[in-house]
Parts: structure tokens; C-alpha cells; sequence
């Protein structure tokens, strides 16, 4: 049994002699049921294109693409005020209840070896009852430096600027982190499973170490070549997910370069840029002071990769870089 497989873990199995009939076809008595919390601008919609290249290899895969997130914030049931009130009956989402997520779900998936939801970690606060059942849960998790550093970059562009919309008119009052670990808390505590970590940092370091260390824990098929994917439109077709909540970030930007790229691969050079404390705002450097001892928790219960020895950080030279220096160098351009 590999070194990177975790011991004991809590999540209910599915039965492993009895196939689940759904209607007239059999759901897979192996089939793999995975959720990912991450924050914001952590490469977790890179990391989710990295999965979806199992379809191109002929995997049965079911990609849902932040379901719960579309819930959080133009559902029936949101939980945040639409900064842009004209816009709200362009972009609600009336069928995204938290029931109707959580109901969905959890429906059989007969053709899936795999059924994968990628979703914001804040976006059950206050309704974590409605996590489904049968899922693994795991973590994606990034510096605070580098989430918030990169939001006020997307903040900052002249379309957002025009709006005059800030970290806080978009992100809960825990600054995300601290609602990540009370979902961590509530999953460990009231579910008791053990939950999967993975740091983005490490992803951009070790993308193929962290991919099969991952894979290996949750039981996802592993390919060498899930670091080079196809065009991002084709992925958009065949993942589940709302058209509006796909508008808004587009419009955004919030996805310019996860699919507008053609891979992940590791980092040749780094960004000379370093933005002083002077380039961000008061919210900026609020949510990264509230953030750390939330983030510093969870890192030290990642998976850590081989090649990090003993466990530690290597020196970043460009850990206090521009964001978006740093993600150019880690995704190959497409063109």
C-alpha cells in the first residue's frame, strides 16, 4: 500500500460486493465520490481541468463545478447581498437551494468511476447539514498572501474598478479562511472523516507529485498526463454547472487563465515584483492578517510531496510576489 494512502479514513464506503441499481443500470460498487474546498484564486479551476483530462482518456468522470458556490451567492437561499443590485434578476439562480445541490448530488451517476465537485470552501457556512453523503472530502489550500494579493489584482481592473466592488461586498466575514476551517472542523468533529489536504504551493512546485499523492489518497485514477489539458471550452461543455455563476466570473475575469491555457507545469522563472503593503487595500491586508493562523493550521496537515524533505517549505524567492506573475509562469500559454 502506497506511502501517500491515508489510514483510517471515516467516509462511508460504498458497499464493495453489491452494486447500487439505479433504474435499470448498476452504479459502480468502486465508484470514487470526491468534494474540493479550496478559496478563491488558489488554482483550484486549474487543478479541476487537470481531473477532467480523464475523459479525454477515456475515463467515465462527473465533473461538478461549484455548485454550492452558485447556492452562496445567486441562489434563493443566498447568503451575501449582489453587490450590483440591477443585475440580480439577470443572474439569480432560483433552482440553486441548498436542498436542491445537496439532492443533486447525491443522484446516482451509473456510467461514473468518478463523480468530482469542485466548490468554495465558504460557501456551506451556516448550511454545512447539507453536505451530501458519500463524499470524500478534500482541501485545496493557499498562501493568504497570494489569494488576497490576487483578488485585489482582479479587483483592480478598470471594469471592476468602475464598479467600485471590495473584498468585502463579495467574501464572507471570516475572510474565507476562517469559515475553510470550520468546514474542516465540522468534517472532522460531527462527520468524522479524515480530510485530504493539499497546498497550492505545492502544486505549482510538484504538480505531478501532488496530483498522484492526491489521486493515490482518494482513489482517482492517476495519469502522468493530467498536467497538459485540451481547450477549456470543451471542459465548460462537459461539466455541471450554472451558465449565470459561469457569466459572472467570466465578465469578471475570474477564469482568463485557467481556460485560456493548455497545462501546468512547474515554474522556469519568477516575478522580480514585489508589491509593498502600500499597493493593497485596507480590506486586502485585513482578510491576509485575519486569514494566517487558519491557513498555518490546516498546512500542517497537508500531504506533503517526496521531494520536499522533512516536510518543509522550500525558499520561495517569489513568495511575496505579484500573483499574476507567478500563475503566468506556472500555466502554459495556449497560443
Amino acid at each position: 500500500m502506497s506511502m501517500y494512502r491515508f489510514f483510517g479514513c471515516c467516509f462511508k464506503p460504498m458497499p464493495d460486493t453489491v452494486p447500487i441499481v439505479s433504474g435499470t443500470k448498476m452504479v459502480p460498487p468502486d465508484q470514487k465520490k470526491v468534494m474540493l474546498w479550496a478559496p478563491p484564486r488558489s488554482l483550484s479551476t486549474a487543478f479541476e481541468r487537470c481531473l477532467s483530462t480523464l475523459m479525454d482518456q477515456g475515463r467515465n468522470i462527473t465533473i461538478f463545478h461549484e455548485p454550492f458556490t452558485t447556492a452562496y451567492h445567486l441562489g434563493p437561499e443566498r447568503q451575501m447581498k449582489m453587490p450590483l443590485e440591477p443585475l440580480k434578476f439577470t443572474v439569480e439562480e432560483s433552482k440553486y437551494s441548498y436542498a436542491w445541490v445537496k439532492q443533486h448530488l447525491e443522484q446516482d451517476f451509473p456510467e461514473s468511476e468518478v463523480v468530482f465537485a469542485k466548490d468554495l470552501g465558504y460557501s456551506v457556512s451556516n448550511r454545512m447539514q447539507y453536505l451530501p453523503e458519500g463524499f470524500q472530502h478534500t482541501f485545496l489550500i493557499r498562501k493568504p498572501e497570494k489569494v488576497f494579493r490576487s483578488f485585489n489584482t482582479l479587483l483592480s481592473k478598470p471594469l471592476m474598478r468602475l464598479t467600485r466592488i471590495k473584498l468585502a461586498d463579495v467574501l464572507p466575514q471570516g475572510w474565507v479562511f476562517q469559515e475553510m476551517y470550520e468546514l474542516y472542523q465540522y468534517i472532522t468533529e460531527t462527520l468524522g472523516q479524515e480530510v485530504i489536504i493539499i497546498d497550492a504551493d505545492d502544486l505549482i512546485q510538484y504538480p505531478e507529485e501532488v496530483l498522484e499523492m492526491y489521486c493515490e489518497a482518494t482513489g482517482i485514477p492517476f495519469s502522468p498526463n493530467m498536467t497538459v489539458w485540451g481547450k477549456g471550452k470543451d471542459d465548460l461543455k462537459r461539466w455541471h454547472l450554472s451558465k449565470r455563476l459561469l457569466f459572472v466570473n467570466s465578465v469578471v475575469g475570474q477564469y482568463d487563465r485557467a481556460f485560456s491555457t493548455r497545462g501546468l507545469t512547474k515554474p522556469t522563472h519568477h516575478s522580480t515584483h514585489r508589491p509593498t503593503e502600500e499597493d493593497l487595500t485596507g480590506d486586502t491586508q485585513l482578510a491576509i492578517e485575519v486569514s494566517r493562523p487558519y491557513y498555518e493550521k490546516l498546512y500542517e496537515k497537508r500531504l506533503i510531496p517526496p521531494s520536499l524533505s522533512g516536510g518543509q517549505r522550500e525558499e520561495d524567492v517569489c513568495s511575496e510576489a505579484d500573483d499574476a506573475g507567478e500563475e503566468h509562469s506556472l500555466l502554459i500559454n495556449a497560443s
